[in-house]
């Protein structure tokens, strides 16, 4: 078994990496990659992973225990046979009609075996020893027993690690779930959101209704169908520089609302569909519904003490170790232990991992603890969206297709529809909400949780399963695309970021800092030179910031209680909540020239008495970076020949010096 997991693990990470690498070259989402090779690999193309093989095994051991029946019943039947009645009642004692009976029976097992496609090497056995025959095909059969066993045991490995990356994914939700956010969108988070997803799963529950199906799979469809995926429209957004616009902010509530609304989705529809997931539970009041009421307010008044503690007591003293290990292992702790408090509760472990990252959201280090955790998210949502593709039968997909096209064109203008109408009616000027209500018609990544339990709890047809994953998939690898055309060609009217005041950018603790203070500097660039101007304008007093697009630059620093902001250095809402309004100075200290200039002009155009020192690599962009607004530049090319002449000059001098006292 261990060897088929390693296989299937590798043949898994290595087609994600080669899909990633094409993917970055072609400057394409890596998830849309994933999906496809996912697809690839997977039992609807070129199987690698062995799943029709299994299949196949599957049907081998039948047949085998069919045969191996079918020889116990031949022996039988040859024993009777020397011993059966005559048709008067009388044993019959002629030795040939006995041998007539005898090569008769074997005749007919003969005739058996060449119908079951028997080769003949092994009929010859079998007619020559039954005993054997039987022997070596119960022999055969435990064999294909452990095999089948060793590849299903690898399959559930698989997929216990790719169900490990969907957690991650839910974990990433939740650390970034802040209650400013959820006040700064509140109107479009629980109006529109509601509207949103309540006439999209309406809608769909028509439909459904329409072609003959149960409102109990029409709730599990269109459940599925409302869900959208908020790290690719994110991302997409992101890409396309329209994540901080106002219209985006209210989208992202709806998304934000949706990751919501997974919580009591995966609480109720196990029990509306008859697939409870409490198992051996006990209940705590007789009614499973008021007993669940009552289980969910207790894991929320846990998460809530549990987030109260990190930020007041665990987090300040896990600080002062100073130690990543001891960040990670505490984070994979908390993640783990809400899984399991929400399987002991009897929850589903999603709205663990969920409750995890609330828990841990929202104070000092939490952008670090994202940052550790990072590289595992990536490497296991990878292997998870692989899945989904491998998930997708395209063998069926080709044997229906006008099925498959239809229903994914009627999922996302139908879903377009709704969101287009739920942004509009919370104020959005129409092209605006029509752009993005498009831009989130897509089925989500985590409605495939969703899916695969109605699937299991048979609410669902397999062709309707079928279906419906490869809308999922598709809808996901259209997605970047969709948002790029609702986004630039639906005719939006331009949109000018609202300025943000200071102190509403500030983190509160900055704030206080920079009043207590004597001064107040900005360091964007948190390597060894940041690091340097950081200490030495902490010793003299004042308050510092420093900016940089890695966390795990950042996290030495939060530990000795600095202050951070994570991102572009030239982003002006970045340097706002670094306190730019209320710097003396900017330190530019990143190794790259292209950057400092960006930097040096967004903090110029933001403070025209700011003084602004930069770093310069090349004595080339030494002017750029003063006619862009630094003050001071310093260039290490000037610097490294400085230093060499003076070494020079000093070896030219003491040489001077030598020749002269030999000389006397």
């Amino acid at each position: 078994m261990v060897d088929l997991f390693i296989l299937n693990v590798s043949i898994i990470l290595i087609s994600g990496f080669v899909a990633g690498c094409v993917c970055k070259y072609f400057k394409i989402s890596p998830l849309i990659g994933y999906l496809l090779i996912g697809a690839l690999i997977g039992p609807g193309g070129l199987d690698l992973t062995l799943s029709k093989e299994l299949k196949k095994e599957n049907a081998g051991e039948a047949k085998i225990t069919r045969l191996a029946e079918e020889h116990e019943a031949a022996d039988k039947n040859r024993q009777n046979a020397a011993l059966s009645p005559t048709e008067s009642g009388a044993v019959s004692l002629n030795p040939a009609d006995a041998l007539n009976e005898r090569e008769a029976v074997e005749l007919a097992e003969e005739e058996e075996l060449q119908g079951a496609n028997v080769p003949a090497s092994e009929t010859e056995i079998i007619v020559s020893d039954p005993n054997a025959s039987i022997q070596e095909s119960i022999k055969e059969q435990e064999k294909l027993e452990k095999r089948i066993d060793d590849a299903h045991a690898s399959a559930e490995a698989v997929n216990l690690l790719t169900e490990f990356g969907c957690l991650l994914l839910l974990f990433a939700i939740g650390i970034e779930f802040t209650f400013d956010k959820l006040t700064a969108t509140a109107k479009y988070m629980f109006v529109g959101g509601t509207l949103q997803m309540g006439v999209t799963i309406a809608v769909t529950m028509l439909i459904c209704h329409f072609f003959g199906m149960t409102w109990v799979a029409g709730l599990a469809i269109g459940s599925v169908v409302a869900l959208s995926s908020t790290a690719l429209v994110y991302r997409s957004m992101t890409d396309l520089g329209q994540a901080d616009t106002k219209r985006a902010q209210a989208t992202l509530g709806l998304l934000i609302f949706q990751d919501l609304a997974l919580v009591p989705l995966l609480l109720v529809l196990p029990r509306v569909l008859g697939a409870e997931s409490s198992g051996d539970v006990a209940l705590w009041v007789q009614n499973p519904w008021i007993d669940m009421a009552f289980k969910s307010i207790a894991f929320c008044a846990i998460v809530l003490i549990l987030k109260f503690a990190n930020v007041n007591y665990t987090i300040p003293r896990l600080a002062k170790l100073q130690s990543n290990d001891m960040v990670i292992l505490y984070a994979i702790l908390v993640l783990v232990g809400m899984c399991l408090v929400a399987k002991l509760l009897g929850l589903t472990p999603a709205l663990g991992a969920l409750a995890a990252g609330v828990a841990l959201g929202e104070n000092r280090l939490t952008h670090q603890i994202d940052a550790l955790v990072m590289p595992f998210r990536e490497t296991f949502s990878a292997m998870f969206f692989i899945s989904l593709g491998m998930m997708t039968d395209f063998a069926y997909v080709f044997e229906h297709p006008v099925v498959c096209l239809l229903t994914l064109a009627g999922a996302i203008l139908s879903k377009a529809l709704c969101a287009t109408g739920a942004l509009k009616a919370c104020g959005m000027d129409f092209r605006g909400a029509l752009a993005f209500g498009t831009s989130i018609s897509q089925i989500g990544e985590l409605a495939f949780m969703i899916l695969a339990l109605a699937y299991s709890a048979h609410a669902i047809k397999e062709s309707t399963y079928n279906t419906m994953l490869f809308v999922s998939v598709a809808s996901l690898v259209v997605t970047p695309y969709m948002v790029k055309l609702a986004l630039t060609k639906f005719g939006m009217k331009p949109e000018e970021l609202t300025p943000t005041n200071s102190d509403e950018a500030i983190a509160p603790e900055l704030r206080e800092r920079i009043k207590k203070s004597a001064g107040h500097v900005v360091i964007v660039g948190a390597g060894h030179i940041g690091k340097r101007v950081a200490d030495e304008i902490v010793s003299l007093g004042g308050s510092v910031c420093l900016v940089d697009f890695n966390p795990v630059n950042l996290h030495p620093f939060e530990q000795n209680g600095i202050a951070t902001v994570v991102g572009d250095g030239a982003d002006q809402k970045n340097l706002r909540a670094a306190g730019i309004d209320y710097a003396d100075a900017v330190f530019v200290t990143v190794p790259r020239d292209d950057l400092s200039l960006n930097v040096v002009r967004s903090a110029r155009d933001m403070n025209p008495t700011l003084q602004i020192v930069a770093r310069a690599r090349y004595n080339l962009n030494v002017s750029l970076l003063k006619r862009a607004g630094a003050n001071r530049v310093f260039c290490e090319e000037e610097r490294i020949a400085d230093e060499i002449v003076d070494i020079l000059k000093r070896y030219a001098e003491e040489s001077k010096r030598l020749a002269a006292s030999a000389g006397a």
